[in-house]
């Protein structure tokens, strides 16, 4: 599939913003597995880091909130 760079950009946004909903209430969840959260926590902050350097900072602090949460269990 080849897309123009604009909908590649919106598909990568969406699909990281998705992501970060299954995260979060994965989160909150007690029968998850601690290695699935984990490895959910370090997507979710490379995730951040990318967001944060193309200037969608605006929802860093809940993204921030979610990682906390994955590494707490």
């Amino acid at each position: 599939m080849k897309l123009p760079q604009d909908q590649l950009e919106r598909l990568a946004l969406h699909s990281a913003f998705g992501l970060h909903l299954v995260a979060k209430w994965m989160s909150e969840r007690s029968d998850v597995d601690p290695e699935i959260r984990d490895r959910l926590r370090v997507h979710i902050a490379a995730i951040d880091g990318v967001l944060s350097h193309n200037g969608h900072d605006w929802i860093r602090e809940e993204i921030e909130k979610t990682e906390a949460a994955l590494g707490a269990a």
